[in-house]
């Protein structure tokens, strides 16, 4: 349920109190919080998802890494501010030019985002899933901040000549005056290659569910919560995919994510580092199942009226978002290219 401000101001005094009941000391000097923040940024280089993330992708630990220091603006400000990720370039179409595709919320920061903590809305309405017309998107929300970013990301590939871009971005209110962009950088695009489909009709096959298909492919695996369910699927069942599901794509999963063919959240966008990161790998991702319910201690998650343990037969489709219950014949379809990012 949304609150109100008085109802924000009291939790948030609520909480500076029970952080002094239990004696830990919060910083009042703004010039120390933002040494303490810097640090605290410097410091992530050596955090364990960090290490494995570097590891995995072979990039130096000597390399180190920068701190930008910028205002600060606030995308839960109002119930009309929030923020997003969008890529200038639909990577799901293999058609140049401006293209908007991404992740949003309303009343929340760009951590919210990137982390994977919500189940955001699309940013075009190009991206309604399963045609579904009722989906709210930031195009339709609010067109005026959809349509400065599409002015500047048309600037920037158009006339400034830029590669595709990533762009991270937050609104303090409906008027495109307070739009801000947090950071930008080139989209990382594979090129094109042929995909995997099931080769039975839907109507034949167990639909669990639906989620958002960023991998492309489609993929027969078992269920697994953590390392310890991919160690054990993997000596006892050496030859099937392991499909990793998890609650959200928080950066700390990013050491089982590497460990894993495919990914299953019921939260979290295609823009989130921990989704990005798993395209990027290969690995066939749907993301934002917002039917999907996971009870971690159990080991066990609810889809719809179905219901999965680890070790249990599960399929998704990276293209369409489907999520089956069972395994199914899969075949290549050359006809058909998925466009990686």
């Amino acid at each position: 349920a949304d609150l109100s401000p008085e109802s924000m101001r009291k939790i948030a005094f609520a909480y500076k109190k029970t952080l002094q009941k239990n004696n830990i000391y919060f910083e009042e000097d703004l010039f120390k919080q933002l040494i303490t923040t810097i640090n605290l940024v410097f410091d992530s280089w050596s955090s364990e998802r960090a290490k494995a993330y570097r590891e995995h992708l072979e990039i130096a630990d000597e390399w180190g890494t920068a701190v930008i220091v910028q205002r600060m603006v606030f995308g839960n400000i109002q119930r009309n501010s929030g923020t997003g990720v969008v890529f200038t370039q639909n990577p799901k179409k293999k058609k140049h030019g401006v293209n908007l595709y991404g992740d949003f919320t309303l009343q929340g920061q760009g951590e919210d985002i990137v982390a994977g903590l919500v189940k955001p809305l699309p940013v075009s309405n190009s991206q309604r899933s399963n045609n579904n017309e009722k989906e709210k998107t930031l195009q339709d929300i609010l067109p005026q901040i959809y349509q400065r970013i599409y002015q500047m990301s048309t600037e920037l590939i158009e006339e400034y000549g830029y590669s595709p871009q990533e762009i991270e971005f937050t609104f303090e209110s409906e008027n495109p005056d307070d739009l801000y962009i947090l950071q930008t950088r080139d989209l990382d695009m594979a090129a094109s290659q042929p995909v995997e489909i099931f080769s039975i009709p839907i109507e034949q096959m167990k639909l669990a569910g639906r989620g958002l298909g960023i991998g492309g492919s489609a993929m027969n695996g078992r269920v697994a919560f953590d390392l310890k369910d991919i160690a054990w699927l993997r000596k006892k069942y050496p030859d099937d995919m392991v499909i990793l599901v998890r609650p959200d794509t928080v950066p700390d999963d990013i050491s089982m994510i590497f460990e894993t063919d495919g990914l299953l959240t019921g939260k979290g966008g295609a823009t989130s580092h921990a989704a990005v990161t798993a395209v990027r790998l290969g690995i066939t991702s749907v993301v934002n199942c917002t039917s999907l319910e996971v009870y971690e201690e159990k080991k066990i998650c609810q889809l719809n009226n179905f219901t999965f343990q680890a070790g249990d037969e599960i399929a998704i489709d990276g293209n369409l978002g489907n999520v089956y219950k069972g395994h199914y014949p899969i075949e290549s379809e050359q006809n058909y290219t998925d466009f990686r990012y």
